[in-house]
């Protein structure tokens, strides 16, 4: 994902590109919501016997756009509230923090925040992913700090995360 952490990243205008980019996927969703919420009384969706699911799996498909809208307005709102703060040496992994991770050959630089865990951000000629603290992974990094070890419970074993860095 990345070699490692530029030398300095501005979260809070990292937190408002998310934001922003969160924003063009609500965008997005609402559209294919709306036009998913017309598929099911389409006149090509109108069951022409007892055995065609075509509405009901119609229906299905508007609820999950449904869904994934409420998600990201969710987020939205919880990303409002984030005090961006920054972090010393030393200081315990809180929601905010950019944290470089190291797993066997593999680096990666995650920004932790209460919402929206999982998206993928170019910034800053860096690839960032966001880390929800409600994951395993999240969860497992708060109050640790550089250097510390993060251990998580994963269906393949436990997997081991060095914590390169924090800001």
């Amino acid at each position: 994902m990345c070699a490692s952490m530029p030398p300095a990243i501005d979260k809070r205008a990292l937190l408002a590109a998310l934001k922003d980019q969160l924003a063009r996927e609500l965008e997005r969703s609402t559209e294919r919501a709306r036009d998913a919420a017309s598929a099911v009384t389409h006149e090509e969706n109108r069951a022409e016997g007892d055995k065609d699911m075509r509405a009901t799996e119609a229906s299905y498909v508007a609820r999950g756009h449904s869904e994934r809208v409420l998600q990201i307005e969710q987020a939205l709102a919880r990303l409002g509230a984030v005090t961006v703060r920054d972090f010393g040496p030393g200081a315990g992994i809180e929601s905010s923090a950019l944290v470089e991770l190291e797993s066997g050959k593999r680096r990666a630089l995650y920004f932790l925040l209460p919402a929206a865990g999982g998206e993928r951000i170019q910034f800053q000629g860096v690839e960032l992913q966001t880390l929800a603290t409600t994951s395993p992974l999240g969860a497992s990094l708060l109050g640790l700090s550089e250097g510390d070890e993060a251990e998580v419970a994963t269906p393949q074993g436990t997997r081991t995360h060095l914590i390169a860095s924090v800001r």
